[in-house]
């Protein structure tokens, strides 16, 4: 046994790894863009300072390949679609961001950024006077073209008698300039050059500090790969884990093994470190203790450990479902594609395109990627939390029978009562001994919501025969809602429930004014929701992408618009939600799930809007947590009439906030089941 308890550093091979090239071709496609729109677009050309920010993040992050892989797939987009003024455009991004991230990350200021300036124009200038001496002909028609720009304006001045004079001697300056034409070409390079540099730096190295202000604390490094991967038997010694900046621990000290062949379930309260431990079994070092492992974590290697998180969409790289299974493994890996999709329940989808998959299917699919790297240590990171119980169920059983199919071991991090019952044993990084952290699951409401006004109260939401199409009117359209009616009125509780794929983000887009309905119209307080955006309000799925600043006090103020010297303003917003006071100056990254879930309501709700959609609020809380929220809206809606429309595939204790349910199934409202013994 060796202790691997040091940081491993990330693999330097050649060629680019998988993350690397996902950067990379991300990064391109959103300079690329900027470009075709700073072209395209009239009086639009100061966007392309836009594009440097992608390639800035690159050249900081990453190495230089990485840079030059996203600027030849950029400019080759950007010239195909807008020309040899989107190819310049996508250059000069890549130049300014990739100088100003290589100066940052060494350390460097602005001299260098002169120096090295300095260097590009007289290169620039050089290669410029190199070409107009091989292309005499365009040289000659640039002079002449300049020539008749000059005489015009002597032209001009020798009508104003007062300047009559400078006319001759703006010509004799011209003529003079171009028997030097080499010098002036090559001194207009330089101070262009420099100028744009030295632009570029001030304005994206302050994006840049600020990025890096902000530690990427879930980031997870490859293994070397000249040693050999053992991830398990796993045995962690009084580890713990402390983030940067951090006053307490995210890991309290903790003593666990996990052997070969073992199912092991990891659960806790939010803020308990489940996350935490996954990152130190996928190869982050601890701050204290040591883990002992036979050899390298191998985090993406044959043999070695793989991930599978709980937002399905972060981790689908591939546009075909075959491609995205064999993603990143090495050239000439055999695998049985068909095989894996068959042991996940997506046997004959290999030719699916990936965008047309459910949220379940997405996670399957993870899962058979994860399998096709033959691992000997798996981790699933709360893989349920958001996709609806059909697909927890055909998850929990592809998971529940791996160890037994692959000699291999599994961690799965979850809340849910049923899912930690399937593993071999247990472990709760909870201070408690009970289950109170743990949740249940239960059936689905029956649907009550019916087309006529069923509550007395001023209507807040009309919708009437509501439907979309994405890309509408086009060959690729495609619908998501068909004739959706119905009325929320005010301090109603709507629960919209539904499997993945229904619609029902949707129809909490098109409620938000977010989106407009292809048919139909959707009224908030008799006026179109389109026209009243931020009437009202939405909270998404995963809170995180919801937070914008660095701070709590920041975030709320920025939120509900007014300004963070405001603290009164913020700490009553912060203790409507149930937060203390002493979170405020707390950073957004040291928050727990929950915390972060109640900051962002914290923000919405000083904004006092008419209704306030919640998406998915209650996933990847604990039991303590889902309760302690849903009693905070209920106290909400009762007490300030607040209208809550909640979209959700748990249902435990939402009957009190949720009196009212509707059910979406394939776009379409399900209808309310007849009363018994009502006649047919």
């Amino acid at each position: 046994m060796t202790a691997t308890s040091q940081a491993t550093r990330p693999q330097r091979a050649r060629s680019l790894q998988p993350g690397e090239m996902a950067q990379a071709s991300v990064m391109a496609a959103l300079c690329a863009a900027t470009a075709i729109i700073a072209v395209v677009v009239p009086f639009a050309a100061g966007l392309s300072l836009l594009g440097t920010v992608p390639m800035g993040l690159l050249a900081y992050r990453y190495r230089i390949r990485v840079l030059i892989a996203a600027t030849v797939a950029a400019s080759l987009i950007a010239f195909l679609i807008a020309g040899l003024g989107g190819f310049m455009t996508v250059i000069n991004c890549a130049y300014i961001g990739g100088l100003t991230g290589i100066v940052r990350r060494r350390g460097r200021g602005t001299p260098t950024v002169i120096v090295a300036s300095l260097v590009a124009g007289a290169i620039f200038g050089v290669a410029l006077i190199a070409a107009l001496n091989v292309l005499a002909r365009l040289r000659h028609l640039i002079f002449e073209s300049m020539g008749a720009n000059v005489n015009g304006m002597a032209a001009v001045l020798t009508r104003i008698p007062p300047l009559a004079p400078a006319a001759d001697d703006l010509k004799s300056l011209f003529a003079a300039a171009l028997n030097h034409w080499q010098l002036l070409i090559l001194a207009y390079a330089i101070f262009a050059i420099m100028c744009v540099s030295l632009l570029g730096w001030w304005a994206l190295s302050r994006v840049l500090e600020r990025l890096r202000g902000i530690p990427d604390v879930h980031k997870l490094e490859l293994s070397p790969g000249d040693e050999p991967a053992g991830p398990v038997p796993v045995r962690l010694h009084d580890v713990s884990f402390r983030y940067p900046g951090a006053q307490h621990d995210a890991l309290r000290p903790t003593n666990l093994t996990i052997g070969t062949g073992e199912h092991v379930a990891i659960t806790g309260a939010n803020g308990s470190g489940k996350t935490t431990l996954m990152l130190i079994l996928a190869g982050r070092p601890p701050t204290s203790g040591f883990v002992e492992r036979p050899g390298v974590v191998g985090l993406g290697r044959a043999g070695g450990t793989a991930v599978v998180m709980q937002h399905p969409e972060s981790q689908v790289l591939g546009t075909r479902v075959a491609d995205d299974v064999v993603w990143g493994l090495p050239p000439g890996t055999e695998t049985d594609i068909a095989a894996l999709l068959g042991e996940v329940g997506l046997a004959g989808m290999e030719e699916r395109d990936t965008g047309g998959l459910s949220g379940g299917e997405l996670q399957r699919l993870a899962v058979a990627a994860a399998l096709a790297r033959d691992p000997a240590l798996l981790i699933a990171d709360e893989v349920t939390s958001m996709v609806d119980q059909v697909g927890r169920e055909q998850l929990l059983d592809v998971l529940s029978g791996l160890t037994q199919r692959h000699q291999m071991s599994l961690v799965h991090i979850t809340h849910y009562n049923n899912e930690a019952a399937s593993a071999g044993r247990a472990i709760s990084l909870s201070e408690s001994l009970d289950n109170v952290t743990m949740v249940e699951q239960a059936e689905a409401p029956a649907a009550t919501v019916t087309i006529e006004r069923e509550q007395s109260g001023a209507p807040v939401l009309e919708l009437d025969r509501v439907g979309h199409e994405y890309g509408y009117k086009t060959p690729w359209a495609k619908t998501a809602l068909r004739d959706i009616s119905f009325v929320v009125n005010e301090g109603d509780g709507l629960l919209i429930h539904g499997g993945n794929g229904s619609g029902k983000s949707t129809l909490a887009w098109i409620m938000a004014g977010l989106t407009t309905p292809s048919t139909g119209t959707c009224l908030v307080g008799g006026k179109p929701a389109h026209e009243q955006v931020g009437e009202v309000a939405i909270a998404f799925q995963a809170a995180r992408l919801q937070l914008m600043r660095a701070r709590v006090d920041l975030e709320v103020a920025s939120a509900a618009g007014f300004s963070p010297h405001d603290h009164g303003r913020v700490l009553s917003a912060l203790a409507a939600v149930g937060l203390d006071a002493a979170l405020a100056k707390r950073r957004i990254d040291q928050l727990s799930g929950g915390q972060m879930r109640r900051v962002a309501l914290a923000g919405l709700l000083a904004r006092k809007p008419r209704a306030l959609i919640l998406d998915e609020p209650l996933a990847g809380l604990d039991a303590a947590s889902q309760r302690g929220l849903l009693r905070l809206l209920e106290d909400l809606r009762r007490e300030t009439g607040l209208t809550v429309v909640v979209i959700s595939h748990d249902f435990v204790g939402l009957e009190g906030l949720c009196p009212r349910t509707l059910h979406l199934s394939n776009g379409v409202m399900e209808p309310t089941p007849a009363p018994t013994g009502g006649m047919s």
